[in-house]
């Protein structure tokens, strides 16, 4: 969604209420939904697909050829047989970490409501109810206002298993590895498995809530050749927002654009980390977005604003990048 006030192109911020819809998908689903949509639509019978696909074992992991670990991939039919879509990797909090890769990988569809808000964005126009009521007024009509403009097209949403890697911030190392393995073996086994997922150069973004915040603020700020676009919501940062800012500011420096994403709520015990991350990139003229919307830190908000918005910021952010 466009800025909602004029500020310098490193200060974008906007104070947000936007809520989500609770989207659920399961194993290798089409769902055909109603037709009779907003007319503005580009697809004329919104459809939901997933996939279930193994992915190349972490770096450091043992396991089992018997137990392959997954990744649930989930995105809307395309308007032509030669339309690609842009992916986004999401990471899940830690409470799903607990649950370990053969369960914990599903999390956005499964406990985030990641489908329904799918839904929602391709059916339109999103309504209070929609979002479980964490939505203000000008927000909701700003934001049908910019769908009814340009629709929502859709993403190639990846859901993968996220380790615990709040254990290892004092390990960088560890936490590089896996951003490697995320942007140079996870990124390119989407791109084989799902047959609609775009090729195209840093036509990728990463985002996650909470410890799955902190992942994607690691893993794309390291990698600006693969992702065009940073979301992070709710991060679990604490004590880390200068050292983070640094890392956004050599992302800058190797002249890759991004779009840059922070997102919070104003009952989340982590928004006052939010607002110093976001400080220390206004700091350094990081251009970045920070949105807060109403909600805690709870399921509630990741099916309301999260899971609409990890969808609609990458839906614009990366198709204006491709522009």
């Amino acid at each position: 969604m466009p800025p909602r006030r004029a500020a310098p192109a490193w200060d974008r911020q906007r104070p947000d209420t936007r809520a989500p819809l609770v989207f659920w998908l399961t194993s290798f689903a089409l769902l055909t939904l109603c037709a009779g949509g907003w007319t503005e639509r580009t697809h004329a019978e919104p459809q939901l697909a997933s996939l279930h696909f193994a992915v190349p074992a972490r770096p450091g992991e043992a396991r089992a050829e018997a137990e392959p670990e997954q990744a649930l991939a989930v995105w809307s039919a395309p308007v032509s047989p030669d339309e690609k879509l842009p992916i986004v990797i999401a990471f899940h909090g830690k409470g799903e970490s607990l649950l370990g890769p053969q369960r914990g990988y599903a999390a956005w569809v499964e406990f985030y409501g990641l489908n329904k808000a799918y839904t929602a964005l391709l059916g339109g126009p999103l309504t209070r109810s929609a979002f479980g009521g964490l939505v203000r007024d000008g927000e909701l009509d700003a934001l049908n206002a910019d769908l009814r403009a340009r629709a929502f097209q859709g993403v190639v949403a990846v859901g993968v298993y996220t380790p615990d890697l709040l254990a290892d911030v004092g390990k960088p190392e560890k936490i590089a590895r896996y951003a490697t393995w995320v942007a140079r073996e996870l990124v390119p086994a989407v791109q084989r498995a799902v047959p609609v997922a775009s090729r195209m150069p840093r036509q990728v973004g990463v985002d996650g809530v909470s410890l799955g915040g902190m992942v994607a603020l690691e893993v794309g700020l390291r990698f600006p050749d693969v992702f065009g676009a940073v979301g992070s919501m709710q991060p679990a940062v604490r004590g880390r927002e200068s050292q983070l800012a640094d890392l956004a500011e050599l992302a800058r420096s190797l002249q890759r654009r991004q779009s840059l994403r922070l997102l919070s709520s104003d009952a989340d015990p982590l928004l006052p980390v939010t607002q110093e991350l976001s400080l220390e990139l206004r700091k350094r003229r990081i251009a970045h977005q920070l949105v807060v919307t109403p909600g805690g830190h709870d399921y509630a908000f990741n099916r309301g604003p999260g899971a609409i918005e990890l969808l609609f910021f990458h839906d614009r952010a990366l198709r204006e990048l491709a522009e």
